[in-house]
């Protein structure tokens, strides 16, 4: 049974789209690919392992200290092969918006250090680092689209009026972030997606800041808007310990995660899961947008599964303590 109410926006004009899609799932790697390449002893013969995936071709020739970089090379291309696909600006301005918000909070960060922190920003974002790092530079913010402006905007002064705390600025570039993501009239799943993301971002924020006995000094700074259980509710919830939420999680989708609520890594991996799962629900969609961004969003998740196999293995942590940490 589908956990998740189906969203559809019948447009026949991604029929193409999905007909490509169609053929590239059953390229996914399945999790037994994934214990076969967990099974790898070393990394040289792991990316001998995956010549004959699709991400061959980016680890031809490489050495074992240059396979994490082969992998984003594999992540740029495929937003630049979906963007092409999909061929809507404004949908791919949404799904690399996190990007753009991450590189705006690196680089805002750099300049109160005043040192050079773009080689940390990703490539992937709708903005060219190059031009970000100028317009900072600059000052130029006018430059810059809305929600980025009012980001940097809400950032700087989150991080002077509380004493140049830097995590403040933080809080503040990723609220701006989850309203423009959840506000979005681009995309319904999008915006689904969103929702259900920034609820689960909130679940763990709210158990790390109990674990820390700072919830009632950092809740209105950490929690995000926009999710579907409210920013304004969580607040309003007597929440003293983890127990307390019982109340405010009981008959939604979230419920069961609390069976993980005294361990943030197995909360963190069914959070994801549950993710996925969402992504998952409208991969067979037969017409419209939703799986073409499913397979971005999923296989992206590939990505990052392959990436802390590659971490793993390099750094000799055994197979057992790997394959905890992987989405599948």
């Amino acid at each position: 049974m589908n956990r998740f109410e189906t969203i559809r926006v019948l447009d026949t004009k991604y029929t193409y789209a999905l007909g490509v899609i169609r053929a590239r799932e059953v390229k996914l790697l399945t999790e037994k690919r994934f214990e076969e390449l967990l099974s790898s002893v070393g990394v040289e013969e792991l990316i001998s392992a995956m010549h004959d995936t699709d991400y061959g071709e980016y680890l031809r020739n490489v050495g074992k200290y240059e396979a994490e970089k082969a992998l984003h090379a594999a992540k740029i291309a495929l937003y630049n092969d979906l963007e092409k696909l999909i061929d809507d600006f404004e949908i791919m301005r949404i799904l690399r918006a996190k990007y753009d918000f991450h590189n705006i909070k690196v680089l805002l960060k750099g300049k109160i250090a005043e040192e050079d922190f773009s080689d940390k920003c990703s490539t992937i974002g709708s903005i060219p680092v190059s031009k970000l790092t100028q317009i900072v530079q600059e000052e130029k913010y006018g430059h810059l689209p809305e929600y980025l402006r009012v980001a940097v905007e809400k950032g700087i002064d989150a991080y002077y009026s509380n004493d140049h705390n830097p995590q403040r600025l933080s809080f503040a570039v990723d609220s701006v972030m989850a309203e423009m993501l959840t506000s979005s009239t681009e995309s319904p799943f999008i915006v689904k997606y969103y929702k259900f993301w920034v609820d689960l971002t909130n679940l763990k924020t709210i158990l790390r800041l109990l674990f820390l006995e700072r919830y009632q000094d950092l809740v209105d700074f950490a929690l995000l808007p926009g999710g579907n259980i409210g920013k304004d509710t969580i607040k309003k919830a007597r929440i003293e310990n983890s127990d307390s939420l019982e109340e405010l999680y009981r008959g939604t989708i979230y419920s069961s995660l609390l069976e993980w609520k005294d361990s943030f890594s197995l909360l963190e991996k069914q959070s994801e899961r549950l993710l996925i799962s969402f992504l998952k629900s409208v991969a067979f969609e037969a017409i419209g947008v939703e799986p073409v961004i499913a397979y971005l969003l999923i296989k992206e998740n590939e990505i990052r599964n392959l990436r802390i196999i590659f971490i793993g293995i390099m750094n000799g942590v055994g197979e057992d303590l790997i394959k905890e940490r992987l989405i599948i």
